[in-house]
């Protein structure tokens, strides 16, 4: 998880040059977190970025990392509207075992900090925004109000026949598709 601090940049700038911070400013991330808490204490608006990390201590598999999906299964098999057009079967599959593991598993501490940060900071006057990557949806289960999903959710279908967007828990493995389009992912 990366904190991202966000201010005008003019501003920014004249604030660093009159400030103590003036000659530790680097072009490599810093590890000063006297540094940090100064500016975010200063800061309007706040940006989490989030990724697969923060909810593999949720228990949910990685795409990338050691044992991650994607090491296994090409994801243009399966994460592409062309592989569901070819094979909606095989697709429908795949997702419905991600959404049945996504419901059983619950916001971790970090989710829930975030939350608690986001509210603590509209006390303030101020904001915090999460962006993810991740469609598992337990930022918003654990409270997370202003957030921004960059590749959507699991539980967010779209009619590919009238293109109606609407959310949907329901599983689509009726028995005329079950197992015919099996893919072996149970990694539990």
């Amino acid at each position: 998880m990366a904190f991202c601090v966000f201010t005008r940049h003019s501003t920014f700038l004249r604030r660093m040059a009159s400030s103590s911070l003036a000659g530790k400013v680097r072009k490599q991330p810093s590890s000063d977190m006297a540094a940090f808490r100064t500016v975010f204490q200063k800061s309007k608006h706040v940006v989490a970025l989030t990724g697969a990390g923060i909810s593999a201590e949720s228990g949910i598999p990685t795409f990338r990392g050691a044992g991650g999906l994607w090491r296994k299964y090409n994801a243009q098999d399966l994460a592409t509207p062309g592989a569901f057009l070819a094979n909606p079967s095989l697709v429908w599959e795949f997702y419905s075992y991600r959404r049945d593991l996504v419901l059983s598993k619950k916001p971790n501490p970090a989710h829930h900090a975030l939350a608690k940060a986001e509210a603590q900071l509209a006390s303030e006057g101020r904001r915090l925004v999460v962006i993810t990557q991740n469609i598992d949806e337990l930022h918003r289960d654990a409270g997370t109000k202003n957030l921004l999903e960059l590749h959507g959710t699991l539980f967010r279908t779209r009619c590919t026949k009238c293109g109606d967007i609407a959310e949907n828990r329901a599983s689509p493995i009726c028995p005329a598709l079950a197992g015919k389009g099996y893919v072996n992912i149970h990694l539990e």
